[in-house]
């Protein structure tokens, strides 16, 4: 007989068959007894959990997770609420419960589940709810540290007091789970070991939606994909570390592919000081300052695929001055980029489609509505090897800027379709000044180094 995981929960919470092998039995078997309910998981409440109890049955559940681990078996947890505090997870623990209804509830400050310098262990199915207690410092309703391989499936992370997930030097998958009413953020990894994070649902965060970092720049080896982010402010203020949807620090090698986000108070990806670094297919409304950063130190990033709409600022590829360079920004759509105010700052900002600095390319982009600039080749001194091919740029200030500040220029600007740029295609400027002409219609001997050609003005 086949039997599926909803017929198994099933008969396992309410006693089809009978599959639960008797205290005495159990205690006298190292592993579950074929056909009994342990050959699929341990029953918590023969170790006195029950649900809706107003006490903190922390000591219940620290027993019967070690006495399940040691038969090798997940334990099994009926719906209902409990109230615990600081449990630890055993090596190998499985903790089981039904999605939606399962509730451990914070009886303290502090994180609900720990796991420390473990090979493994898994959450299915299960609810941690903080109760909007106010935890100082950087606390998880779970706290992971030097877990090999950690397992979060259709779980869910409600009214933490700080951040949903803590993880150091932790590595394993959270999937398919739900992250609402965070204080700070709902995910927080130090020095991953490889995450995957997918078809998550994060929304009315405090600081962050995800944010990977590491202590020195490292290959993160992680992905996050498919998640759906929204509403994610900037309580802390600050003109960069927070209000971001999905944040990378350091975090090389990182994919991140196919997110939705919306309502981020600055960005919805950025990434700091992460080379190799991939943005892919994400699609992005609404956001105060830049739809994706790459910035810093970086050395490596490819942006390519991404539609972000009404931000005051396209994507910024950015800080020469700090080693930022090496990117490829391809077949994005970037629309309705506008100057305006975000959290923190008193004049307004952006305008501009993306701006990009140095070794990069764009590519195969439509960028439509840009209040000052369509594509921002360079700032200051900040501009080296630059290409602009094959791209539209429609209903904009300047089409396309190129700083003449360097002495030694090389960029070249050619195949582009520009359309409606009040002033100007293709214009030289100095410190964000127009100092030429349209180089489209007329050469100018301050643009030497650019190559303008076989563009279509109009």
């Amino acid at each position: 007989m086949v039997l599926s995981r909803r017929s198994l929960l099933t008969a396992a919470f309410f006693g089809t068959g009978s599959l639960m092998a008797p205290p005495a039995l159990a205690q006298t078997s190292r592993r579950p007894i074929a056909g009994a309910l342990g050959s699929f998981g341990v029953d918590a409440a023969q170790f006195g959990l029950r649900p809706g109890s107003p006490d903190d049955q922390s000591r219940q559940l620290q027993t019967a997770l070690a006495e399940a681990t040691r038969r090798e078996a997940p334990l099994m947890l009926a719906p209902g609420r409990y109230r615990i505090a600081r449990v630890a997870l055993p090596d190998g623990a499985s903790l089981i419960g039904i999605e939606g209804a399962t509730r451990l509830v914070a009886a303290q400050g502090g994180p609900l589940l720990v796991a420390r310098g473990l090979r493994r262990v898994s959450l299915t199915g299960v609810t941690l709810d903080g109760v909007g207690i106010r935890i100082a410092g950087r606390e998880g309703l779970l706290n992971a540290d030097d877990v090999a391989d950690i397992s979060i499936r259709d779980c869910a992370f409600i009214d933490a007091g700080a951040l949903g997930l803590v993880f150091n030097r932790t590595g394993g998958s959270v999937e398919t789970s739900r992250f609402q009413r965070m204080r700070e953020a709902a995910l927080f990894s130090l020095d991953s070991r490889g995450l995957q994070i997918e078809r998550n649902r994060v929304e009315d965060c405090g600081n962050n939606g995800i944010q990977l970092w590491r202590g020195q720049p490292g290959d993160e080896r992680s992905f996050i994909r498919g998640n759906r982010i929204e509403r994610i402010r900037a309580d802390a203020g600050g003109d960069g570390p927070h209000g971001n949807g999905i944040s990378l620090y350091k975090a090389g090698g990182a994919i991140i592919e196919g997110n939705q986000l919306r309502d981020c108070a600055l960005t919805f990806i950025r990434n700091n000081s992460g080379s190799s670094v991939q943005i892919l297919g994400n699609q992005g409304k609404r956001c105060g300052e830049c739809g994706i950063y790459s910035e810093f130190a970086f050395e490596g990033a490819i942006v390519a695929n991404n539609i972000v709409e009404d931000c005051a600022q396209g994507a910024n590829i950015t800080n020469l001055d700090h080693g930022g360079r090496l990117s490829v920004f391809a077949n994005n759509i970037i629309r309705n980029a506008r100057k305006g105010l975000y959290p923190g700052v008193k004049e307004p900002i952006g305008g501009m489609g993306v701006h990009i600095e140095a070794e990069a390319t764009v590519t195969g982009n439509v960028i439509e509505d840009a209040s000052d600039i369509g594509i921002s080749l360079g700032w200051s001194w900040g501009m080296r090897n630059l290409v602009a091919t094959g791209n539209m740029v429609r209903r904009t200030g300047i089409g396309i800027s190129v700083s003449l500040v360097p002495k030694q220029r090389n960029v070249v600007i050619s195949g582009n379709v520009i359309a409606e740029a009040s002033r100007g295609a293709v214009v030289g400027t100095e410190y964000g000044k127009a100092v030429t002409g349209d180089l489209t219609r007329t050469p100018d001997a301050r643009a030497t180094g650019i190559r303008v050609e076989g563009n279509a003005a109009g």
